[in-house]
């Protein structure tokens, strides 16, 4: 039991630090590839978090990849509006 408590500690930091990271403070800032990729690190966050037999790092290594991708892509969308446009799309009034 004190081994899951310590498992769950890790994560919920190592989540905190990703959203920290990734800039974003509400809901309604995401941007769809920052929402999947919020999504995504919850998923492979929450299977180490309830099996103590899969390794941490199973779970740790994904999130600290996705990470890097979601700062890689913010990145490039902020150099070329074209690159912006093809991951976040075009705005259409309705």
């Amino acid at each position: 039991m004190f081994i899951s408590f310590v498992r769950t500690i890790i994560l919920y930091f190592t989540i905190i630090l990703a959203v920290r990271v990734m800039g974003k403070r509400q809901i309604n800032q995401l941007q769809t590839s920052e929402l999947v990729v919020t999504l995504l690190i919850s998923d492979l966050a929450a299977i180490p978090m309830q099996d103590s037999g899969q390794p941490l790092f199973s779970g740790l290594i994904p999130i600290l990849v996705l990470i890097a991708l979601e700062v890689l892509v913010s990145v490039f969308m902020l150099k070329s509006s074209r690159f912006h446009r093809l991951v976040c799309g075009k705005p259409v009034v309705i």
